[in-house]
């Protein structure tokens, strides 16, 4: 366990091409991960598929669950932020807590697990473009033309330097989040649906009725991209502070954010229409009240922020991967050349590129095969991602509390071992969850589908693997990896 703590300097890299600092703060950072949340796409993608197959009108509490849980594991994942700075923060974690093989496969299974999510989105882009600017521009433009033209306005937007991507971020956010407030503003000033303002939705009886698993696990999903505020420590000021704060900030504000904005669709409905609505109209389940509350010129509106959500979500993961691969690449694990800062804007631009290419050829093949956007790229893809999350936010759980005891750098039983030992069981049941469900999750049934667990598992002995062989072979760059 103690072998994680030799000090190093950055085998593949020089200290020039450190990432700048002193760049982003508290909100900038909560920005950058809210974003990749994508709550206006999350409300709109997750919650009647969690309402007709979960839980019902309990999909409230569900996500009160879900936020519970990452709270809880954000306790020791906070802590660990003050002891250990690296942009590569689930597989920094890991090596320090459990050693570098392990820590190894935690960065593939991050790569390919936000690398999917990613290409998941480009294909949902693609869709809703189809669908909210087709009868506008009179015209059937293919998918994936929104989709390629997205591409390249994410790798121009990314290399402009990760300050103006976080207030970019900061202004879709804010109007993302300002449509949907003020739709459930109106609902609750207008006194609701058929039931008014009725709290059965947190009545235990319906949290826990139907499918309360499956209702989480949606939530659960909607979640993802909050766990990226520890990527940005080494560009924020005062990491140590910033970083556990930003990390609390952003599960609180979705976690409050989500619980109400979905009560609020639930009262607007009434307890007898939700779930029939959320069955038989998923696609329009928030459009319809969008109508009757604020007019089509809102509802209008409403469709264009859920194109600039994708798009602001797709941009946040693209900052996040290419930290993952400029830390690799300093740590002399990928190619050298991928540490390169830009002359002016100072961003990892080759890391760039090499992530807009990681991108660009599964999209192509999926092109070339004629798949579905949404029901084959966006939901299997992000099914496939949303489980490699999920996994390693479980084992990171595990390795803040092995970190601490073997460290004793926090003694604080709440924080450094009962917080992580319960994120961790939680994180590991809702991944039970979500490997039980895939075919919900996924809206599919096949023998690929199947496959996505034993092919995380595969990219983590790869990655074990390649740490042993490094070790063995390369014993300056094993020593330097996650330091």
């Amino acid at each position: 366990m103690n072998e994680q703590h030799v000090a190093a300097s950055p085998v593949g890299g020089r200290v020039d091409d450190e990432l700048k600092p002193n760049v982003l703060g508290l909100w900038q950072i909560v920005f950058l991960v809210i974003s990749a949340a994508a709550p206006l796409t999350g409300m709109l993608g997750a919650v009647p598929p969690a309402m007709s197959l979960g839980n019902g009108i309990g999909v409230p509490g569900a996500f009160l669950i879900a936020g519970a849980v990452l709270l809880i594991f954000s306790v020791g994942f906070a802590s660990m932020s003050r002891h250990v700075v690296r942009a590569g923060a689930f597989y920094a974690y890991i090596t320090a807590g459990l050693g570098r093989p392990l820590g190894m496969a935690g960065a593939l299974v991050a790569l390919l697990s936000y690398t999917c999510i990613q290409i998941a989105l480009y294909g949902l882009f693609g869709f809703f473009c189809t669908v909210v600017l087709g009868p506008l521009l009179y015209n059937d433009t293919p998918w994936y033309v929104y989709s390629l033209i997205c591409l390249a306005v994410v790798q121009f937007t990314g290399l402009r330097g990760i300050d103006l991507n976080a207030r970019l971020l900061g202004v879709l956010m804010s109007v993302e989040l300002g449509i949907l407030l003020v739709l459930s503003m109106a609902i609750v000033l207008h006194g609701g649906g058929p039931n008014g303002l009725t709290f059965a939705s947190f009545h235990p009886s319906n949290v826990f009725g139907g499918h309360p698993g499956i209702a989480v696990m949606f939530a659960f999903a909607s979640f993802i991209g909050f766990e990226a505020t520890a990527i940005y420590g080494k560009e924020c000021r005062n990491p140590k502070v910033t970083v556990p704060r930003a990390t609390y900030v952003s599960v609180i504000l979705i976690l409050v954010f989500f619980a109400f904005v979905t009560w609020a669709i639930v009262c607007a409905y009434g307890i007898q229409n939700a779930v029939n609505v959320a069955t038989k109209q998923p696609g329009d389940f928030w459009f319809i009240q969008s109508e009757h509350y604020l007019g089509s010129t809102m509802t209008t509106v409403m469709s264009f922020l859920l194109l600039s959500s994708i798009f602001a979500s797709i941009l946040s993961f693209h900052n996040t991967i290419v930290r993952y691969v400029h830390s690799l690449a300093m740590e002399g694990i990928l190619p050298s050349a991928l540490d390169r800062l830009h002359p002016r804007y100072g961003s990892p631009h080759i890391a760039s590129y090499t992530q807009t290419v990681s991108v660009l050829i599964p999209l192509l093949l999926y092109i070339w095969g004629g798949a579905d956007p949404f029901n084959t790229i966006f939901s299997r893809t992000a099914a496939l991602g949303t489980v490699g999350i999920v996994m390693l936010l479980a084992v990171t759980s595990l390795a803040v509390i092995a970190f601490f005891v073997t460290t004793r750098l926090d003694t604080r039983w709440w924080h450094a071992k009962i917080a992580p030992l319960l994120g961790a069981m939680g994180l590991f049941g809702i991944a039970a969850e979500l490997v039980s469900n895939l075919d919900a999750l996924s809206g599919a049934s096949n023998p690929i589908v199947n496959t996505f667990p034993w092919i995380i598992a595969a990219v983590a002995a790869i990655g074990v693997t390649v740490g042993f062989v490094l070790r063995r072979t390369r014993p300056d760059i094993y020593r330097g990896f996650g330091q």
